[in-house]
């Protein structure tokens, strides 16, 4: 199968629409040199204040400003219109205030109410990112509060500097606001995908280490972009969530972004994110689905409730409404309205979830979750250790059965999965599982907090740990399952090559590719990536992160040590992968694996992410993986790469075996 890496799709469409770009403002040269001052004097104070006693935590608050003052400088062509450089400079001043303030030991912006801006450092890649706040009056601490989580819609005209003048400014918070609301940033226009859905999670950790948040009150809400967003980690996280909301956006990459002849292992990487695959988890968390009628994108929320009929669940219609008592979810529309929330369409959403979440979360005996990869793994109670294929559906319908409010026995039936996990199981004394009575591990005297079980030639049985029969060695697992995109949502390091490489052709590769993931990752993730040489690499760097070598066996010293642990072969003459051989001099590999120096993190060879500058520009749809865990690409003078081969590991890691 032959296919062009760099697929280069420009999809017009409401949310992925490349308008025609009006000229950027130019600042003056005035303009420029205030922005430049006071970043200068804000990145000094920054740097007295990390070596001195300040709280590195409540830093970020600064770092944020000055990066907003830096990003836009390192790319002018984001200053969109001339109020962009007085969005910089009052982010600026907010900066400076704030590190004035923090070096007298003082932080009155964390008790500030109304609206603000802060910062985290993020876990990926070291960088500062910022969220926004709407603290009520109600807020003092002394009560748990709910929080709603807002993801944003798409802006090709968003930047860190927009992003804080638009929360720290604007009409006050209404008086009958009783929660707070967290604004993501996302870094930028993802549709909260990779790096984009780890912003969600380090935002909601940092407001929770900072305010008293009710964790069973949390509310997921987005719209457009964020309803896209919404819809995705609504449905992938069905146990962290008191209510979704998602308007809008898109579920369904095929048709949506209009690619219907993408290769087989591109096929089955959209079964990562693409929302009405995981329709069924509506099963466990209230959701409200919204479109105008007149908004083409109503089609998302249509996908998924048509999914949740296809699962056996009865809607009626109610006038353009769909209702259900099957499940807590109702999924709205509104007359005549093109690509917004219509307010009577969003008092309807309100009136529906309000009371839920008031109620708030509720841990379920009865589950229905289902997932295609280790990914997206649990559920409450239930947590997916294994499966027998990935990227195929694997299903859990398990149920706690009581007597009053005690848990006497459990009955699981499962599709396509080779372990999970139980919690939670009280006084339980009876496990079945796929019509087997399951018997636990010689010794047992009482039932423990957390029961692993695995299956064996079509028998289940508990078991005390994952090295158990038909299950031992290097397996794919929930966080080490690939593909070669999936490195990239948590904490990782690349390592330039310093040896004398096989082949010009390849190194040359190499460096290029390195070059260009360093280029879009600040670019459109909003983060440098943090890059080493080979030799200066340290046993932390490897316990603490994800490695991503660039170059070949000779020319990557680390690359050089771990080889021949691989499950393809790089010799200085030939890629050997399974039966097929390919020349090293016009071809180079790309893949995934467990490092065999830390196989609790990931080792990438020659890749960042595997879509690139275009699909970053185009609809967020287009940001999946098109390489799956390995790759073969052939080098070609002046153009981009040609893949000759792909794939994916089978579940231990290994070739497949038909590839």
């Amino acid at each position: 199968m032959r296919q062009a890496f760099g697929l280069g799709l420009l999809i017009f469409t409401a949310i992925g629409v490349v308008l025609a770009q009006q000229q950027p403002y130019q600042p003056t040269p005035t303009e420029r040199q205030v922005i430049q001052v006071k970043a200068v004097e804000l990145a000094s104070r920054v740097s007295t204040l990390r070596k001195g006693s300040a709280d590195q935590r409540l830093l970020a608050d600064v770092e944020i400003h000055h990066k907003a003052a830096e990003w836009i400088l390192r790319y002018p062509e984001e200053f969109y219109r001339a109020d962009y450089v007085k969005h910089t400079l009052d982010s600026l001043d907010i900066g400076l205030e704030r590190a004035a303030e923090l070096a007298r030991g003082k932080h009155p912006w964390t008790s500030r109410k109304g609206r603000l801006a802060r910062g985290y450092r993020s876990r990926i890649d070291g960088s500062v990112q910022p969220y926004a706040l709407l603290i009520p009056d109600s807020y003092d601490g002394s009560r748990p509060m709910r929080l709603d989580v807002i993801l944003h819609g798409r802006n090709s005209r968003l930047t860190e500097a927009w992003f804080i003048a638009t929360h720290t400014s604007g009409e006050p918070l209404p008086a009958a606001q009783n929660y707070i609301q967290l604004e993501v940033f996302g870094r930028l226009n993802n549709a909260y995908r990779w790096a984009g859905e780890t912003d969600v999670w380090e935002a909601i950790a940092a407001v929770e280490r900072d305010y008293k948040i009710d964790p069973d009150r949390i509310v997921l809400r987005g719209f457009s972009m964020g309803g896209a967003g919404a819809f995705h980690m609504g449905l992938h996280h069905p146990s962290r969530w008191a209510a979704v909301e998602a308007g809008a956006g898109f579920t369904d990459t095929i048709r949506y972004a209009g690619l219907p002849n993408l290769p087989e292992y591109q096929r089955q990487a959209l079964r990562i994110y693409d929302a009405d695959d995981y329709a069924l988890n509506a099963f466990n968390v209230p959701l409200v689905g919204y479109g105008g009628d007149d908004d083409p994108q109503i089609l998302a929320a249509n996908n998924v409730r048509q999914q949740l009929m296809r699962e056996g669940f009865h809607f009626e219609p109610d006038g353009l409404n769909w209702t259900t008592k099957d499940l807590r979810a109702v999924f709205l529309s509104a007359p005549r309205t093109p690509h917004r929330f219509n307010p009577d369409s969003k008092a309807e959403s309100n009136a529906f979830m309000d009371p839920i979440v008031k109620k708030g979360r509720v841990v379920p005996d009865h589950i229905r979750f289902v997932t295609y990869t280790l990914r997206y793994a649990d559920s409450f109670w239930v947590e997916v250790e294994g499966l027998g294929k990935h990227y195929e559906r694997a299903e859990v319908d398990a149920r706690r059965n009581k007597e009053g409010s005690l848990v006497r026995s459990v009955t699981v039936k499962t599709r396509n999965i080779t372990m999970f996990a139980l919690r939670d199981l009280g006084a339980a004394t009876k496990i079945e599982v796929d019509g087997q009575a399951v018997q636990f591990p010689p010794g047992l005297t009482a039932m423990p907090a957390r029961v692993l079980f695995a299956k064996d030639a079509d028998r289940w049985r508990a078991v005390n740990t994952f090295d158990s029969p038909g299950h031992r060695g290097l397996r794919k697992k929930p966080g080490l399952q690939g593909p070669i995109d999936d490195a990239f949502r948590e904490g990782f390091l690349c390592a330039r090559p310093t040896g004398q490489p096989a082949q010009p052709a390849v190194h040359a590769y190499a460096v290029d590719a390195a070059a260009r993931f360093e280029r879009e990752h600040a670019k459109w993730l909003r983060g440098d990536p943090p890059f080493k040489t080979d030799a200066d690499v340290n046993e932390q760097d490897i316990q603490n992160n994800h490695l991503v070598l660039f170059g070949d066996p000779q020319s990557n010293l680390i690359l050089k040590r771990i080889q021949d642990q691989l499950p393809i072969q790089w010799t200085r003459e030939a890629i050997r992968v399974g039966g097929k051989t390919y020349d090293a001099k016009q071809h180079v590999l790309t893949l995934i694996y467990p490092n065999p120096l830390n196989p609790e993190r990931y080792v990438v060879v020659n890749s960042g992410h595997t879509f690139h500058e275009a699909e970053f520009r185009g609809t967020n749809a287009l940001l999946f993986p098109r390489l799956g865990d390995y790759a073969i690409l052939r080098i070609q003078d002046g153009q981009e790469p040609e893949v000759v081969e792909a794939g994916f590991f089978d579940e231990n890691w290994q070739l497949p075996t038909s590839p």
